[in-house]
C-alpha cells in the first residue's frame, strides 16, 4: 500500500513537472480559473437537465 502511494506521488510529481515546463504559470492560473468557472455555471445551470426534466419540474423550457 505504501508503495503504491509512493508511485502514485511520484507519477503526480512527474506530471506537474512537465505540465510547468510545458506552460507558464499564468497560462495554468488562467485555465483553472475557466475550469473552476465552467464546472460551478454547469452546476448552477438548468440548462443541462433534458427538456421533460424542465417540464416536470415546471421549469421554463427556454
Amino acid at each position: 500500500m505504501i508503495m503504491t502511494n509512493q508511485r502514485a506521488g511520484e507519477r503526480l510529481s512527474a506530471s506537474m513537472r512537465e505540465l510547468c515546463s510545458r506552460f507558464s504559470f499564468r497560462e495554468i492560473l488562467v485555465a483553472t480559473i475557466v475550469a473552476w468557472w465552467r464546472c460551478r455555471h454547469m452546476v448552477n445551470s438548468i440548462d443541462t437537465f433534458p427538456s421533460w426534466l424542465r417540464r416536470d419540474l415546471a421549469l421554463s423550457d427556454d
